[in-house]
């Protein structure tokens, strides 16, 4: 009941960036979500598209709404340049 109760008092905001290794197609999604506590949370998964789940992830926590967007911007940056779109 109390997992129910967390899922439904998130709120969330999806970004997938896609590109091709080898002919295969690798993705980076990062999420983010407003705690219970008024903190955010920033989850980061990547892998192949034709896996079934992630191959790695990361979370992270911020205080403000303004770190949060510094730290998206920063890892779009940088994935960016390692060629996903």
């Amino acid at each position: 009941m109390l997992q129910m109760r967390l899922k439904s008092s998130l709120t969330s905001n999806i970004t997938t960036l896609y590109r091709e290794v080898n002919g295969r197609v690798r993705y980076y999604r990062i999420k983010t979500y407003l705690t219970l506590f008024g903190e955010y949370l920033l989850v980061r998964e990547w892998g192949g598209v034709d896996n079934k789940r992630a191959t790695g992830k990361k979370q992270s926590y911020f205080s403000t709404l303004n770190e949060t967007i510094k730290a998206i911007e920063k890892i779009i940056t940088l994935k960016n340049k390692r060629g996903y779109l």
